[in-house]
């Protein structure tokens, strides 16, 4: 086997380089900001409890003031998944946070009958589905342990809805 073939499968073959732009590292004040989302990424992980669970991180760019233009990752939206039964679903608190987010974002949720409980089935986000999408994000300090040790970056949260005409008040 060549090496360029075992780079390939191993992922070695096209990103040798590591970059850093500026721009990346903009401070941004602790606030309530009005902001487009522009992007959204998902990955399916496993919760330490053993819970299978959707993380999505939407990018906002932020709309308007000082800041205009800048954009800011979610810390991190949930949707924990589970098997519907007559019993008490376990992901169903967990997933209050993320029902309201889909209200936000003025998602429906399809009604579903099941064992003769009536449940609301709770959708993925997908980039169709949320890009363009305008709300209010709440930015602060998100502060964590690495190898490297206390990092800080800022981190946002969907907020509200936001409609052109709200004034937004800095926290």
């Amino acid at each position: 086997m060549s090496d360029d073939f075992l780079n390939d499968i191993l992922g070695g073959a096209s990103n040798t380089d590591a970059y850093y732009h500026e721009e990346q590292n903009v401070s941004i004040d602790d606030g309530t900001y009005p902001a487009t989302i522009i992007d959204l990424t998902q990955s399916n992980v496993t919760t330490r409890y053993g819970t299978s669970a959707d993380l999505y991180k939407p990018t906002y760019q932020i709309a308007r003031g000082k800041n205009k233009g800048v954009t800011v990752s979610d810390k991190g939206i949930w949707r924990f998944k589970s098997e519907p039964s007559s019993a008490r679903n376990k992901s169903s608190r967990g997933n209050i946070i993320y029902k309201n987010i889909l209200d936000i974002l003025s998602i429906e949720l399809e009604q579903v009958e099941i064992d003769g409980i009536i449940m609301r089935r709770l959708p993925e986000l997908t980039k169709d589905n949320v890009k363009g999408k305008k709300v209010l994000i709440s930015v602060q300090d998100d502060d964590y342990k690495s190898n490297y040790g206390r990092l800080a970056s800022k981190v946002a949260m969907i907020h509200s809805e936001w409609a052109d005409e709200v004034e937004v008040k800095q926290s």
